[in-house]
């Protein structure tokens, strides 16, 4: 007996479909099965990918400024929300499935469902309203069969649509960057250079909708557009060479065509900004110390005027990573010399370098040998106002260092403690830019305790 499925119906003059090669009733069977599994996979090995971008985004952000450096954060914020929002949809999803598979073991083992007449707590209404509720245990399976597959399907969408995203921002940072490098000014130039390239995709995605709406009307009204309607073909032609549309298409065409546009369009943006939300709200943990704290005594401000353990390089953990402060070898010194490290952060320093530094060429150092040495130093010691306890300190004489164990490049020298009685005594550091606002550049003045025994 063949296991063939009889051919539907098709409507007359529609051109023959070619023979399918699956069986979906036999394949649907197995459904839940593939779904389990690529959920199970991909929900616990989308929750550890976003360490590992943080740590590769930590280690790579304090070497580059600018356009470069928007683009890292945006790739980072784009990963991480992409991990997060679709691992917990795969949890939830499995958790769905779960379920479903009680569900299941339940109508296995008890044929007949639920037995209403034995529930002896229960009175006639609550019976009634409970039953009117649930249904047949046959139906509520059924809908929660739906509910996952659903779900899943989605996931898959917002996978694609996210990973395209992230993908062509990257795409047209490319040729953004490029072009900045033709300019002085090129971070300004290749934000201006990124923006028309995505205003452009935008107005021609919008043109390509509000032509096919007018090609539609217009044969409504027989009048049609042959020249207009080759027009929105050419779009979408070109639109397809973009957006991955035969991967996205068949998914998002079927979940909006039988759940709504409304539903699916707001489930759509609202899980696509919560993925953006989350990336951003990665970053912003980063730098701070506890995203839910009630510190209404031993407050931020409060902190930096005491101790911080970025500034100690034995007290420095993972957590510092993005904390690029000056920093000295301990809190307590018992030779009579103090090592200080003053970290180059390429983003806040090279505007400042293009500003106040004639030695280099638009705060380029093209020199070589020493002479490089010579000015790099010369530089990034006019940035900074060192005094310990209320003394200046000349910097002058502090020498480029690169410290592989941090990631990090700067200055490094050894103050002079020969004469300084035991007990504490306070490093003070001084950025000199005109950082103001929020943010990193906010930061100007570091406090550095040291007690000398």
């Amino acid at each position: 007996m063949s296991d063939q499925i009889p051919a539907e119906p098709r409507p007359e003059g529609a051109t023959p479909v070619p023979g399918r090669r699956i069986a979906f009733e036999r394949l649907r069977e197995r459904t839940d099965e593939l779904e389990l599994l690529i959920s199970g996979l991909l929900a616990f090995a989308l929750l550890t990918v976003p360490s590992r971008l943080f740590d590769a985004w930590a280690r790579n952000d304090v070497h580059v400024e600018g356009a470069l450096a928007q683009g890292l954060q945006f790739a980072f914020t784009i990963g991480v929300g992409f991990s997060y929002s679709l691992g917990l949809a795969f949890v939830v999803h499995l958790a769905i499935r779960g379920y479903w598979v009680g569900l299941v073991g339940l109508k296995s083992t008890f044929p007949a469902g639920i037995q209403w007449e034995r529930l002896p707590l229960m009175g006639s209404v609550a019976r009634g309203f409970y039953r009117e509720m649930v249904g047949d245990l046959g139906e509520v399976i059924d809908r929660v069969d739906r509910t996952a597959s659903i779900l899943f399907a989605m996931t898959i969408l917002i996978a694609l649509t996210i990973a395209w995203s992230g993908l062509l921002g990257l795409l047209l940072m490319i040729p953004s960057t490029a072009l900045s490098l033709l300019f002085d000014d090129g971070d300004r130039i290749a934000f201006i250079a990124f923006g028309v390239l995505y205003v452009l995709f935008m107005v021609s995605s919008v043109t390509m909708i509000a032509l096919d709406k007018l090609v539609t009307r217009r044969e409504r009204a027989h009048r049609p557009s042959p020249l207009l309607a080759r027009s929105v073909r050419v779009l979408l032609r070109v639109l397809t060479l973009v957006v991955p549309q035969r991967l996205i298409a068949p998914v998002q065409f079927t979940l909006q065509s039988n759940l709504g546009n409304r539903g699916f369009t707001a489930v759509y943006l609202i899980v696509l900004m919560a993925a953006l939300l989350i990336g951003a709200v990665h970053i912003v943990n980063s730098l701070r110390f506890s995203m839910l704290s009630r510190y209404e005594v031993l407050t931020t401000e409060a902190v930096e005027h005491g101790m911080l353990s970025a500034h100690y390089e034995s007290m420095r953990s993972p957590d510092d990573v993005m904390l690029r402060y000056p920093m000295i070898t301990a809190d307590r010194i018992a030779e009579t010399h103090l090592r200080l490290f003053i970290p180059h952060r390429p983003r806040l320093d090279n505007d400042l370098a293009r500003e106040r530094c004639p030695g280099l060429d638009h705060g380029r150092n093209t020199a070589e040998g020493a002479e490089a040495a010579a000015r790099a130093s010369a530089c990034l010691a006019a940035m900074w106002s060192v005094s310990l306890d209320g003394t200046p300190v000349p910097i002058d004489h502090f020498v480029p260092l690169e410290r592989r164990d941090l990631g990090m490049r700067g200055l490094v020298g050894y103050i002079d403690l020969e004469g300084k009685a035991p007990g504490r005594h306070d490093l003070a550091l001084v950025w000199k830019g005109a950082g103001v606002g929020t943010g990193i550049p906010r930061r100007r003045g570091d406090l550095i305790p040291v007690w000398l025994i």
